[in-house]
């Protein structure tokens, strides 16, 4: 019997994990507009804050970007989805566990979309909040997060097709017609609203030496920045949307042009952090290798400083300052408590915080 030569150990690719760490960031960011108290306004405050927003098509399309380059070449169904399970929904629940608990059994603090016909089932309730991942702000993530890994077989197929692009093309116009769904409670809304990110994540790490190469003059970058910025102009002038798009299913509105902004955005970001691919800038892979940890860690570290500031009544003018220094604040303190957990669990962390 003639064995297989044992595949090639696949390159790291530095700037798709600066990216990482920089995905991050903005999705923080992009939560800690309460915590600034900076209540946007003006048009100009809501172009910002609207650019700040949707982050998750970052993590989605690096996650495609990552499948391929990491998983898709040595496959096992089983084994990555065993490992998905550990790393990735044990954490959830874990961490979910508790508040769920109080929550449900408190029966006070509920999500205002909580189904009120639910109130005396504890047990369809807590199933309710795991499935929506309502209990924490972000974690709505997560369950949509395991129906993408679920559905790796129709990905692999999509790719061996070799009509990758032509899938993507030929299911964004769903996911701008769908939106995202309302309060984020639908797992499998989200998957339909995401999956071409993810697709088009996938055919980025195939053919990211020609997307460098093409994305690599200046005048392509300046002309995506337009783009970025013509596209958030319409979100704010023309459909007058502050925030997300989200809708039901069936609703027909208008189309999600903040979506074809992010994935602009993807494409940018690509290409910039590409010319720091030999440099090592510590900090910033810190982040981006606790990047799991502080989507975890983050929400309750907003959540409980908002709460201290309404008990104390401590109110403040808040803007652009503000935002980047509370974002920062809770970025540091995340990566500190991963780092604490880290010290104390050694390898186990793993379980509890996905680092």
């Amino acid at each position: 019997m003639i064995k297989k030569p044992p595949l090639k150990k696949k390159k790291f690719i530095n700037s798709i994990n600066y990216f990482r760490g920089l995905a991050i960031v903005i999705i923080v960011l992009g939560h800690c507009f309460d915590l600034a108290q900076w209540n946007v306004s003006n048009n100009f405050e809501i172009f910002v804050h609207n650019l700040s927003l949707n982050g998750t098509v970052y993590f989605v399309f690096i996650s495609g970007f990552l499948y391929y380059h990491i998983f898709y070449q040595r496959f096992n169904y089983k084994k990555f989805m065993s490992k998905k399970m550990q790393y990735v929904l044990l954490p959830y629940i874990l961490i979910s566990l508790v508040p769920i608990v109080l929550v449900v059994f408190s029966g006070s603090g509920h999500s205002e979309n909580f189904p009120v016909e639910l109130n005396n089932k504890p047990l369809l309730a807590i199933i309710w909040y795991f499935v929506t991942g309502k209990i924490i702000n972000a974690y709505w993530y997560i369950p949509m997060a395991m129906l993408l890994f679920a559905v790796s077989p129709i990905v692999n197929l999509i790719v061996k097709s070799d009509k990758i692009i032509e899938v993507f093309l030929l299911l964004l116009p769903i996911s701008l017609i769908v939106h995202r769904p309302l309060d984020n409670l639908n797992a499998l809304h989200s998957l339909i609203y995401f999956f071409p990110v993810y697709i088009l994540g996938i055919w980025s790490s195939i053919n990211n030496e020609a997307i460098y190469r093409y994305l690599r003059g200046n005048a392509k970058k300046i002309v995506t920045v337009i783009l970025v910025v013509v596209l958030g102009l319409i979100q704010v002038l023309v459909f007058k949307q502050a925030g997300n798009f989200h809708k039901d299913f069936w609703t027909i509105t208008v189309l999600d042009v903040n979506l074809i902004q992010k994935i602009l955005l993807c494409f940018l970001f690509m290409s910039i952090l590409d010319k720091y691919e030999n440099t090592n800038y510590k900090l910033v892979n810190k982040i981006a290798e606790t990047s799991f940890a502080i989507y975890f860690i983050h929400p309750f570290l907003i959540k409980i400083s908002n709460n201290l500031l309404s008990k104390f009544n401590i109110s403040y003018q808040g803007n652009f300052f503000t935002l980047i220094l509370t974002t920062s604040m809770v970025i540091i303190a995340s990566m500190t408590i991963a780092f604490g957990i880290k010290a104390i669990l050694k390898k186990n962390s793993r379980y509890l915080i996905g680092w």
